[in-house]
């Protein structure tokens, strides 16, 4: 069981990710998972359709959720604060869908070979002859991940410091996975954290 003690957004981004990456998700499976009623299941599933980010539909028989076939709309007569919160949901699965992904097969290559060519310095240093300066590689070339922070200012362009700092803590916490990495200075997207489910 995950979410039962979450706050309201991340176990609703929770439910979208897990709506997203599974094939069956039917009320009784997602109460579980969750630890939440069915009325709680509804106004989640409510607010992820009125954030115009999911809309699903019930079908009884097989007791699964599947897609309406309609494109969702985000409800333009919600006023206050649940617009506010309507609103960071529907931004912050926009980053889930849009932001992109950092090839990690692409860095876990450089490290390695990055690996191997210190200690061919090492070895060559310790014995010139055996391990010979002209046989010594070219370094590996660094790479340079996507620019993850200037995605989100390009997606929304109107917020601020603290409000995407904000947003990527939550997304983590909801098991999509943003950490800033100082050998690369850069923010590095994982994505979806393998489920515990």
């Amino acid at each position: 069981m995950t979410g039962a003690n979450d706050s309201k957004i991340i176990r609703q981004l929770k439910i979208y990710l897990n709506i997203l990456t599974t094939t069956f998700h039917g009320p009784e499976e997602l109460m579980e998972r969750f630890g939440i009623s069915r009325r709680m299941l509804q106004r989640d599933l409510k607010d992820l359709r009125d954030a115009g980010v999911l809309r699903l539909k019930l079908i009884r028989k097989e007791k699964n959720y599947i897609d309406a076939e309609k494109p969702p709309v985000f409800d333009e007569t919600s006023t206050g604060r649940h617009r506010q919160h309507l609103l960071r949901l529907r931004r912050l699965t926009t980053l889930i869908d849009q932001l992109e992904r950092t090839d990690l097969q692409e860095l876990q290559c450089y490290e390695s070979e990055l690996e191997e060519y210190e200690l061919h310095k090492e070895y060559m240093a310790d014995d010139p002859v055996t391990f010979p300066p002209d046989e010594l590689p070219p370094a590996p070339k660094k790479p340079v991940p996507a620019d993850i922070k200037a995605s989100y200012y390009t997606l929304f362009p109107n917020s601020n410091e603290r409000m995407r700092q904000r947003d990527f803590r939550a997304l983590t916490e909801a098991g999509f996975v943003i950490f800033y990495d100082r050998k690369y200075k850069a923010f590095i997207c994982e994505g979806y954290e393998e489920p515990d489910w």
